[in-house]
């Protein structure tokens, strides 16, 4: 199920940078705040680090059991979670962060080529802050994820307008 999401979710996001031009792409609408770009960066990073967890672990002996882990906390917008690694903050162009998307994408794509969920069924990864969760979950780690921040995308448009 994940593995269609997760593509109906990365059309949302490049619509949501429809657009959006160069300089507003990079303007931070707030001292404290990410500007779209560094979000669209974060998000590349995310997908990448996940990825390579999840077929590092694909790849490796049946692991630890764990169960499905709860990710609830992607749910709540008002709650702000503390990403491990910042995001540049120098200027990208729409191309740039298109291409950052697709080179992160592309571990998702051999993935979901690669494995089933059937054949990942005694696998788990370490989430640097979920811990223990079975391999396939990573789908829907990065579809909630991604869907959180095109939020984040479509509030901080109104922010810079």
């Amino acid at each position: 199920m994940w593995e269609t999401k997760v593509m109906a979710i990365r059309e949302r996001l490049k619509e949501s940078l429809d657009g959006i031009s160069v300089e507003k792409i990079n303007k931070k609408p707030s001292r404290g705040e990410w500007s779209i770009a560094q979000i669209v960066l974060h998000l590349a990073g995310a997908e990448t680090r996940f990825m390579k967890l999840a077929l590092e672990a694909a790849q490796g002996e049946p692991a630890v059991s764990g169960g499905a882990v709860d990710l609830s906390v992607f749910d709540d917008k008002s709650k702000k979670l503390k990403a491990p690694v910042d995001p540049p903050e120098e200027p990208h162009t729409i191309d740039e962060l298109l291409v950052a998307l697709q080179t992160s994408r592309n571990l998702t794509d051999e993935f979901i080529e690669k494995y089933s969920e059937v054949q990942l069924q005694q696998k788990t990864m370490n989430h640097h802050r979920f811990g223990i969760m079975p391999v396939w979950q990573v789908l829907e780690l990065l579809g909630r994820h991604e869907e959180r921040h095109i939020d984040q995308i479509e509030e901080t448009k109104k922010k810079i307008s």
